[in-house]
């Protein structure tokens, strides 16, 4: 373009040179430019805001010398405490005793002395004694009656008698059991008893006068005789109740 056009031109527009190319071109262009600065808008606006830098902290180091340390306060001593002064010591005037009345040894004399005079002492009378009469009244009659009419209470019978054990023959002898436990053992022995045969022939009580030694034998002796029966002793006719001796011996070497 020349200066003569621009001077001559002055009032009219200038025209337009650009190809359609180069129009899509700058179009392209100016739609990048806005959409670059949209989304710059966008992060600034999301991004979370920083802080400022806090501010330094000044910091001094205090050392045991800057300060100085009081001395200790000495030791405040206590008072001491108030002694209680004794109390004064009252003198006791010693109490004076009247002298002792001595006792005149002169006995007083009596004015008049009586003599006594004994009266006369009385003879002895003798004693009449007069028989006096016996009657026959009712209570001594009852009272006699009484004496000779025989007692209603039944008799208490005598305890029975010791009679060797030949006196009473066995209907059931004793058959002892030897326990497994003394079999194991080896216990033996003899066991010696007293036997109270009641009037029917039962064993009525069982006492043992010698033991074995070992009470398992004792026990199976007693129940032994307590299965037993006896003929009853008669004596008179009538059956009583009798003590009699008997002795079982338990021997390994039986068994």
């Amino acid at each position: 373009m020349t200066e003569s056009s621009f001077a001559g031109g002055g009032d009219q527009a200038p025209r337009a040179d650009l190809s359609p190319s180069q129009r899509w071109t700058l179009t392209a262009g100016a739609v990048l430019l806005h959409g670059i600065v949209a989304i710059a808008a966008w992060r600034s606006a999301t991004l979370p805001a920083i802080p400022p830098d806090p501010a330094p902290l000044m910091v001094s180091l205090i050392t045991n010398d800057a300060v100085p340390l009081a001395p200790p306060a000495p030791p405040t001593a206590e008072p001491p405490k108030p002694v209680a002064a004794p109390k004064p010591v009252v003198p006791v005037a010693p109490q004076k005793t009247p002298p002792p009345v001595l006792a005149s040894t002169r006995a007083a004399e009596p004015k008049d002395m009586q003599v006594p005079v004994s009266a006369p002492e009385p003879r002895p009378v003798p004693a009449v004694t007069t028989p006096t009469p016996v009657q026959n009244t009712p209570t001594a009659a009852a009272t006699s009656a009484t004496s000779t009419a025989p007692s209603s209470e039944p008799a208490v019978p005598p305890p029975p008698k010791t009679l060797p054990s030949s006196a009473v023959r066995f209907l059931i002898k004793p058959q002892p059991v030897y326990s497994a436990a003394s079999l194991e053992l080896g216990e033996s022995g003899t066991v010696t008893m007293l036997i109270l045969v009641d009037e029917q022939g039962r064993t009525k009580e069982v006492q043992v006068t010698k033991s074995s030694g070992y009470p398992r034998l004792d026990r199976a002796a007693v129940a032994a005789e307590r299965a037993a029966r006896f003929q009853p002793y008669l004596e008179a006719g009538v059956p009583s109740s009798v003590w009699v001796p008997h002795s079982i011996t338990f021997n390994l070497e039986e068994r």
